[in-house]
C-alpha cells in the first residue's frame, strides 16, 4: 500500500512540479533589467578544485566534478554536473552549447534538504539553517536539530554514505533544493531521478577535495544558492587568515617533534595517515609525521599498516593521535609499551565533540567547515606555549582508560 502511495506521489509531482526551464510570464519579468548585475557579491574558489562558478548578470553557471567509485564493484567513473542558477524574476538564459543539458535552479532557495552532516554545518555557518526542511537523519551533533528530526519537524532522507536519498520524503517536505552529497557511484543515479520529478538538485562533492582548505571552501558553493556570497567570503577569509597565522608560528620551529596519527583496526592492522588531510594538519602544526609520504596517492581515510610495520617505523614517535571513533580495543600493554609516546603519555584523540548516545560526531560536521579550529587544537596539544589562550575544541589528551570502540546507536540512522 505504501509503495502504491509513493508511486502516486511521484506521478503527481512529475505532472505538477513547475519546470524551472520554462519561460516566466510577462508579469513575472516586468521588473527585469538586462543591464543590471544581480549579484553584487561574488565568490571565486581558490583551493577547491571540484566546483567552479561564473557570473552572467542575472544567472550563475556552476560546474561540479568528481571521480566516483562503486562500493559494489571496483569500477570508477568521473561524473560532472552543470547547473544554471537563475535569479527569481529574471528569464532563463538560452541553454545552448555546453549548457544544453544543464539543470536550471531558481534562486535564492527557501526550502532545502541536506543528506550529509557537514552540509548542515555549512548551511548553519551561513545563517540559513531556518530554510532546512529535511536532513540525512537523527545523528546531528546539535541537540536542537536531532530533536526536531525525532519529533518529525524535519524529514529524514537518509545519509549519503549509507543509502540513496528517500525521494518520497523530499516530495512530502516540498523541498525546492536538495543538496545531494554523492560519495558513491552506486547512488549517483538518484541525482537524475530527483530532477526527473521536478526536484531542484545540486550535486555536492566536498569530500573529493585533497586539501583541508579546499573542503572548507565549499561554504562558498552552498552560498551560491542562497545569494549569500558576502557571508561566505567573510567566513572563509577568517578561516584562511587564521590558518595562515597558525602555519606561520610553527614554520620556523627548530627540532620539530615527531608524530604518528593512526588508530587500531583490529587483527594486527592499523589505519595510519601518510598522505591525507590529517597528514597536512601534522605538517602545518610543526611536527614531523614519521609515516609521511606525500608522493603516495591521497587517502583521507588513511592507509592500512600492520602492527609489525608500525612498530618498526613509529615506535620512537614523540606524539600519537591514537583516539578515533572507529578504533577497535587497543592491543595489550606489552605491545603498546613498545611505543615511547604510549609510555610517556603523549597521546591524543579527536573525539572531544561527540555524543555516542546519539551516534553524533562533530568531527565529520563542523570540523570540515572550521579547519582553523582543528589546526589550533593540534598546535595547542603539541606546542602549548605557542597558543596559551586557545581552548581545545575538537581534540584533547587521550586517557589510557578511555573505552574504544565507543558505543553507537545505529537505530538513529534512517
Amino acid at each position: 500500500m505504501r509503495q502504491l502511495i509513493f508511486i502516486s506521489l511521484l506521478v503527481f509531482a512529475a505532472r505538477c512540479s513547475p519546470n524551472s526551464s520554462e519561460k516566466s510570464s510577462a508579469a513575472d519579468l516586468a521588473g527585469f533589467d538586462p543591464d543590471k548585475d544581480y549579484f553584487e557579491a561574488k565568490v571565486e574558489p581558490e583551493y577547491a578544485t571540484h566546483y567552479s562558478v561564473s557570473y552572467h548578470g542575472h544567472y550563475k553557471v556552476v560546474r561540479t566534478t568528481a571521480e566516483l567509485s562503486s562500493w559494489e564493484s571496483n569500477g570508477t567513473e568521473t561524473r560532472g554536473d552543470v547547473m544554471v542558477l537563475v535569479q527569481q524574476g529574471t528569464p532563463v538564459p538560452s541553454l545552448e552549447g555546453d549548457l544544453a543539458n544543464a539543470s536550471v535552479i531558481s534562486i535564492p532557495v527557501e526550502r532545502v534538504a541536506i543528506n550529509v552532516e557537514n552540509g548542515e554545518s555549512f548551511v548553519s555557518e551561513l545563517g540559513e539553517f531556518d530554510k532546512v526542511v529535511a536532513v540525512g537523519g537523527a545523528i546531528s551533533f546539535s541537540d536542537t536539530v536531532r530533536n526536531r528530526v525525532l519529533n518529525k519537524d524535519l524529514g529524514q532522507i537518509g545519509y549519503s554514505w549509507h543509502q540513496p536519498a528517500n525521494l518520497e520524503v523530499l516530495l512530502e517536505r516540498k523541498a525546492d533544493l536538495f543538496f545531494m552529497n554523492i560519495g558513491n557511484l552506486d547512488f549517483a543515479d538518484v541525482l537524475d531521478k530527483s530532477r526527473s520529478l521536478g526536484l531542484q538538485t545540486a550535486s555536492v562533492f566536498e569530500w573529493a577535495e585533497a586539501d583541508y582548505l579546499g573542503r572548507a571552501e565549499w561554504i562558498k558553493y552552498y552560498a551560491l544558492f542562497f545569494n549569500a556570497e558576502a557571508k561566505a567570503n567573510e567566513i572563509f577569509d577568517a578561516v584562511e587568515k587564521r590558518v595562515n597565522f597558525l602555519k606561520g608560528i610553527t614554520a620556523d620551529l627548530r627540532n620539530k617533534p615527531t608524530m604518528l596519527w593512526g588508530y587500531y583496526a583490529g587483527k594486527d592492522r592499523w589505519i595510519a595517515h601518510t598522505n591525507s588531510i590529517p597528514a597536512q594538519y601534522m605538517r602545518d602544526a610543526g611536527v614531523i609525521n614519521v609515516l609521511q609520504d606525500f608522493n603516495r596517492p591521497i587517502r583521507n581515510g588513511g592507509e592500512r599498516v600492520s602492527s609489525e610495520m608500525l612498530l618498526a617505523e613509529a615506535n620512537n614517535a614523540d606524539h600519537w593521535m591514537i583516539g578515533d571513533i572507529h578504533s577497535s580495543p587497543l592491543p595489550g600493554e606489552v605491545f603498546m609499551n613498545e611505543f615511547s609516546s604510549w609510555r610517556n603519555g603523549q597521546l591524543y584523540h579527536n573525539m572531544k565533540r561527540i555524543k555516542p548516545e546519539a551516534n553524533a560526531f562533530d568531527w565529520y560536521a563542523r570540523a570540515v567547515v572550521r579547519p582553523d579550529f582543528v589546526l589550533a587544537d593540534l598546535i595547542k596539544l603539541i606546542h602549548p606555549e605557542l597558543l596559551a589562550s586557545h581552548e581545545l575544541y575538537f581534540m584533547d589528551h587521550f586517557d589510557k582508560s578511555m573505552k574504544l570502540p565507543l558505543e553507537v546507536y545505529d537505530k538513529l540512522y534512517n
